[in-house]
C-alpha cells in the first residue's frame, strides 16, 4: 500500500523512475480532487502502458467533471495515446463524447476503434448505427465482434437484423456463437422495452467485488445501480453500506438503509430485518 500523500503523488507523476510514477498514479485511485485531472491527462500520455491505463482508469471514474478536459485533450491528440484517452471518455459515460467515439472508430489504431465503437452501443448511439456496422468489416477480429457487442446494446430490429446478417455471412464458429449469444440478450432486452420494462444496466456481483480492489469508486457506482433500479437483492445493498461505513459516510449509508427496507419488505418480506436492526442501532 502507497504511503505517498495527495500532494507527493502528483508531483511524482513526472518522476524518471517508473516504479514511482507507477506508484504515484496507484495513490491517485478514487480520488475526487479535481486538480488532479490536468497531471492525470498528461500521465495518459506516459511511456509505460501500466501508468497510461490507470491514469485513464481514474479520469474515467471522476464522472462528468473530466470529459471537457478529456475531449480537449482528446482533440489534439495523435497516435496510440488516443486509445487511452477513448478508454477514459468510455468510462464516463458521457453522450458528449459520442462525436469523439465516432471519429475514433476509423482510427489507425485497432484498440482506439475496438474502444470507441463499443463505447457507442453503450451510450446507445442508435443515430450511429451505421458508424457501429462498418466496424464488422474491419480486418481485426476484436474490433468485429466489438460492432456486434455495440450493436447487441442498441437492441433495436435494425441492429439485431445486422447481427444476424453478419452471422450468415461469418465461417468463423467463435464469432458465430458470440453472435447467438448477443442476439439472445439483445432480443430479451428489445421485448422488455417494447412492453415497458426496466432493462437493467448493471454488472455482476462479483465482477464488482473485483473492482472494489482497483477503483472504489467505480464500484459504489456499479452497486449504486441496483439502488436505482430498486432490485430486490440485499446483496448489493450490504456491501454500499459497508463500503459507506467505511468511508463514514453515514448520510449515505442511512439512505441505502431506508431504500433496501422499502424495496425487500415489499419483494422479499424478512429480508429488510438485517437493514432494519442496521437503522435502528444508527438512530438508537
Amino acid at each position: 500500500m502507497s504511503n505517498l500523500s495527495f500532494e507527493q503523488a502528483i508531483n511524482e507523476l513526472k518522476n524518471d523512475d517508473v516504479e514511482i510514477r507507477k506508484e504515484a498514479v496507484n495513490s491517485l485511485v478514487g480520488t475526487t480532487d479535481e486538480t488532479a485531472i490536468d497531471p492525470l491527462i498528461e500521465a495518459v500520455t506516459d511511456d509505460n502502458s501500466q501508468v497510461r491505463f490507470k491514469a485513464a482508469e481514474i479520469l474515467g471514474g471522476m464522472g462528468q467533471v473530466t470529459v471537457a478536459h478529456l475531449i480537449d485533450k482528446f482533440n489534439n491528440a495523435e497516435g496510440s495515446e488516443k486509445r487511452f484517452l477513448t478508454f477514459a471518455l468510455k468510462e464516463t459515460g458521457s453522450v458528449k463524447a459520442i462525436p469523439c467515439f465516432v471519429e475514433a472508430a476509423s482510427d489507425e489504431d485497432f484498440g482506439t476503434r475496438k474502444v470507441a465503437i463499443r463505447s457507442l452501443g453503450e451510450l446507445q448511439a442508435h443515430d450511429e448505427i451505421e458508424t457501429i456496422s462498418k466496424g464488422l468489416e474491419d480486418e481485426d477480429w476484436g474490433v468485429r465482434l466489438a460492432s456486434i457487442y455495440a450493436l447487441g446494446d442498441l437492441a433495436s430490429e435494425e441492429s439485431i437484423a445486422i447481427i444476424k446478417k453478419a452471422r450468415r455471412n461469418e465461417k468463423d464458429k467463435d464469432f458465430k456463437k458470440s453472435c447467438n449469444k448477443t442476439l439472445k440478450k439483445a432480443e430479451k432486452n428489445m421485448k422488455a422495452k417494447a412492453s415497458d420494462k426496466t432493462v437493467s444496466k448493471t454488472l455482476p456481483m462479483s465482477q464488482i467485488k473485483e473492482l472494489e480492489k482497483s477503483n472504489l469508486k467505480k464500484a459504489i457506482k456499479e452497486y449504486e445501480k441496483f439502488v436505482t433500479e430498486g432490485q430486490a437483492k440485499d446483496a448489493p445493498y450490504k456491501r454500499l453500506c459497508v463500503l459507506y461505513r467505511k468511508n463514514n459516510d453515514y448520510d449515505n449509508e442511512i439512505r441505502v438503509l431506508n431504500r433496501a427496507i422499502e424495496v425487500l419488505s415489499k419483494e422479499k418480506p424478512r429480508k429488510e430485518d438485517y437493514f432494519v436492526k442496521r437503522l435502528d442501532k444508527m438512530q438508537g
